[in-house]
């Protein structure tokens, strides 16, 4: 199956500290919006430059300065923590309109543990998207990319679904108030 996978995301630049080398350039996107209840809402989107031109020009950028970054969705080896891995990025000049768009394709993964959530917005159910990849070394790579649906039709069209049905989603990027953790917000799903 050749999946879909791209992310366009606006923002603020927002360094982050390293702590050790890593053979990328760890930072996130901090992307404010209105929210539901007519304060601000800020997410801070991790982010990975894997690119040595794309690292380079992100280093010498100040911090909040307003950008444009292209990439696709994975899954930290590690933790399993969704993170943006950036393959293009461009400075902004002023304050741009907000870019935050999502769109992947793969197979249902059923979340069994905390399937089911309530937010300040709402109930939503939880489940991820299958990825499988050939890693730059040669080796198979799962990605199970985290996503929530809030609306309640979607949720309907969610419960029509087995584990492992091939699936759609479109959505934003966004991060738990609570945990920090990245996810994807679905708007729609096929």
């Amino acid at each position: 199956m050749n999946y879909i996978n791209t992310v366009t995301l606006s923002g603020l630049l927002h360094h982050v500290s390293r702590k050790k080398e890593h053979k990328y350039f760890p930072f996130s996107v901090r992307h404010e919006n209105l929210w539901t209840d007519g304060t601000m809402r800020k997410d801070f989107l991790n982010a990975r430059a894997f690119p040595e031109d794309v690292q380079a020009k992100l280093s010498s950028m100040p911090e909040n300065t307003p950008i444009c970054v292209k990439g696709v969705l994975r899954s930290s080896k590690g933790s399993g923590e969704l993170y943006l891995a950036v393959l293009e990025v461009e400075e902004l000049a002023g304050r741009a309109t907000l870019i935050n768009t999502v769109n992947i394709s793969g197979y249902v993964h059923v979340i069994k543990a905390q399937a089911e959530g309530e937010t300040g917005t709402g109930k939503y159910t939880r489940f991820a998207v299958r990825q499988e990849n050939t890693d730059t070394d040669g080796h198979m790579r799962k990605d199970f990319l985290v996503v929530r649906v809030y609306d309640e039709g979607l949720r309907e069209v969610l419960a029509g679904k087995n584990d492992n049905d091939p699936v759609n989603v479109e959505g934003t990027l966004r991060s738990s108030r609570g945990s920090g953790v990245n996810y994807v917000r679905c708007t729609k799903i096929e």
